[in-house]
């Protein structure tokens, strides 16, 4: 049987906060500002693209291992699981500055993932830990601006950077930098959380392997695959649409990019607004509803530059406002093992990313953008409809959980 567990470690603080947010940017960042720089990288590296888009699939391979954060942090503890995160981050980002040859560099890249797949699920645990239930939607949510901000900032500037230097290099001293000073931080300013430990056979690993048998775990990370196939249905191959169809341009490409940050960015402050208030599941269902919608009807926009960026803006808003939603949805419904379930559900995202983006593109050109757009649609209500009847809302357990009279402090 689980042992329950109590949280007995005072809420955290915007001081605390802040340099959370900042961890969660540079991890994002350095995952998202691969894209822009790989025809780049694949040249200084004297490689064909093909061969550097290794890099993205290692990107994709770290997302498969972050069960691996997670139940290093119901084990031996969040913040012990994101020091070692950090660590690991840190002698990626080293590697990826000195390397001159791609198979260093890929290696570097490796750790950086494998940093990341340990920071990230320790990182929402943590602070799940340290926030009640009915304000969790607002701190998760806080954190998960570093998602947006990302593309905003971090990529922006590195990417500029890398451009004005005509080097990789400076861009990853910069992450590496900015990691050393958060793992100094974490050391010395960031408290452990008290727990009370489950003790015995059904203690640490133990107890992650046995709760992700329980069958609303599996409901959340196929609910989670179908909205990720969804997203890369339409994400991978829009670019591509635009051009054939309205001729765009690079630059145009890049206005769009950065326009879907900004409303990226205002879904996610959305839901650090609204989620605790509507209740998680019903924000996340209404969220994905929404986006299906949006994802059905973009196709219809061909031709018409209006239309699309309101269409695909608002795909962008409500998709991100249910992604944000999802994850204090998720850090409830087994408490006692939270972040194994939050690991589990960065990997499930990971692994419905692959599946959409392998069948995105044949999907497109045999068949059509809309074909493309209808399916994204359904595998979204296919999503809402799973977590609307099999997903229950964590707070009952949580409550019910605090309040048992075996639970003791650590």
């Amino acid at each position: 049987m689980l042992l329950d567990q109590l949280e007995t470690t005072a809420p955290l603080t915007w001081r605390q906060i802040i340099p959370m947010v900042l961890g969660r940017l540079i991890c994002n960042t350095a995952f998202r500002m691969i894209y822009p720089l790989l025809t780049f990288l694949a040249a200084g590296l004297a490689v064909d693209l093909q061969t550097a888009s290794l890099l993205v699939t290692v990107q994709v391979g770290a997302a498969l291992i972050s069960p691996l954060g997670g139940i290093m942090s119901d084990a031996r503890g969040e913040r012990t699981t994101m020091i070692w995160g950090l660590v690991v981050f840190s002698s990626g980002t080293l590697i990826c500055a000195l390397a001159r040859q791609f198979w260093p560099f890929l290696l570097g890249y490796g750790l950086i993932g494998l940093g990341t797949a340990l920071y990230l699920p320790a990182l929402q645990a943590y602070a799940s830990a340290r926030t009640s239930y009915a304000r969790r939607g607002r701190v998760l949510g806080i954190l998960e601006l570093g998602w947006a901000l990302s593309a905003l900032l971090g990529v922006t500037f590195l990417t500029y950077l890398v451009e004005a230097r005509n080097a990789w290099a400076p861009a990853f001293w910069v992450l590496l930098g900015m990691a050393l000073l958060l793992l100094l931080w974490t050391l010395l300013r960031l408290p452990k959380v008290n727990h009370a430990r489950a003790t015995g056979a059904a203690g640490g690993w133990q107890l992650s392997l046995r709760v992700i048998r329980q069958p609303v775990v599996w409901a959340a990370l196929i609910f989670l695959i179908c909205i990720m196939v969804a997203m890369e249905l339409l994400f991978v191959s829009y670019a591509g649409w635009l051009e054939e169809v309205f001729g765009a341009t690079v630059e145009q490409l890049g206005l769009v990019f950065g326009l879907l940050g900004v409303a990226e960015l205002g879904g996610a402050a959305t839901a650090a607004l609204l989620t605790d208030r509507l209740g998680k599941r019903r924000a996340v269902v209404t969220g994905f509803a929404a986006a299906a919608l949006f994802q059905a009807l973009l196709p219809l926009s061909a031709g018409n530059w209006g239309l699309f960026l309101v269409l695909f803006l608002c795909m962008g808003f409500c998709s991100e406002f249910a992604i944000v939603s999802t994850f204090p949805l998720l850090s409830g419904i087994v408490p006692t093992a939270r972040g194994t379930v939050l690991a589990l559900g960065v990997s499930a995202i990971g692994m419905g990313r692959v599946i959409g983006s392998r069948i995105s593109v044949p999907l497109w050109r045999n068949a059509g953008f809309l074909a493309n757009g209808l399916l994204a649609g359904g595998f979204s209500l296919l999503g809402a409809l799973i977590c609307l009847l099999l997903v229950h809302e964590g707070e009952r357990a949580e409550v019910a959980e605090v309040r048992r009279p075996d639970a003791a402090t650590g």
